[in-house]
């Protein structure tokens, strides 16, 4: 039975590839802050622990206990925006976690890093986002998403660690935290539209966007440490399907 660590296990869709490897029969360890997420969200099969990913006691703690074979990173705080103005505790989270993690990963010997970066470090007005293209990330947020692959790609040259990065984009589902003002825009559709608020638009309205359901997006990443050659890449994950931007139904939808 494989043992695997899961970062952020109780947030969005952290629960959903929880979930996912659980059935395909792994053993897993969630680790979780809740600084995001709601610990009902975790499978009752996984073993849930409280704790940031900054807790570097905690974490050797875990890897020495487990002997995980693979860690799924999803743990973050995903603020674009806010991130501006919080760029210390963007790092620390975001960045220094994450260097934490992969320590332990290559000290441990993991067969394989899973880590959820972002289409933050794409930035702005690269579309359609593509693999091959040069990330300019207009934001802290993205900049610690990008910082972390490349240490991923390095890590990998010099001690061999094996990883798979994922750039999810704008999924939706069940366990979204309704609440969070800056992550997951349909949450914070939904959000404004129980509140009688009408909806943010960026730019006129004529836009398009992807959206993903998770239960596209989660069973990809869990099962992808199972695919040699997914290894040592980085794939876009989302939907094809563009949707205009709903400025034309805030009406219907209210009426």
């Amino acid at each position: 039975m494989p043992i695997s660590l899961v970062t952020g296990g109780a947030g969005f869709i952290g629960a959903h590839v929880t979930n996912e490897l659980i059935n395909r029969g792994h053993q897993v360890i969630v680790l979780d802050d809740l600084s995001g997420g709601f610990q009902e969200n975790v499978n009752p099969k996984a073993t849930f622990v409280q704790g940031s990913v900054m807790d570097h006691a905690l974490l050797e703690q875990l890897f020495d206990k487990h002997k995980f074979e693979y860690v799924y990173h999803l743990a973050a705080y995903a603020a674009e925006g806010l991130s501006h103005f919080i760029k210390r505790f963007n790092y620390n989270n975001n960045l220094i976690g994450s260097i934490n993690l992969i320590n332990e990963s290559v000290k441990h010997k993991v067969k394989c890093f899973v880590f959820t970066s972002s289409i933050a470090v794409y930035g702005k007005g690269q579309l359609p986002m593509r693999e091959e293209m040069l990330p300019e990330p207009e934001d802290p947020y993205g900049i610690s998403k990008l910082a972390v692959e490349m240490d991923l790609k390095c890590t990998h040259e010099m001690f061999g660690l094996n990883y798979i990065i994922f750039r999810p984009h704008n999924v939706y589902g069940e366990y979204q935290n309704l609440g969070d003002k800056y992550r997951n825009v349909v949450g914070i559709f939904m959000n404004q539209l129980m509140q009688d608020m009408p909806l943010t638009i960026f730019g006129d309205g004529s836009q398009t966007r992807a959206f993903s359901y998770i239960g596209d997006v989660a069973p990809y990443i869990a099962e992808s440490v199972n695919i040699p050659a997914a290894y040592n890449q980085v794939f876009n994950i989302g939907a094809d399907q563009d949707f205009q931007s709903m400025t034309s139904r805030v009406q219907s939808v209210k009426c």
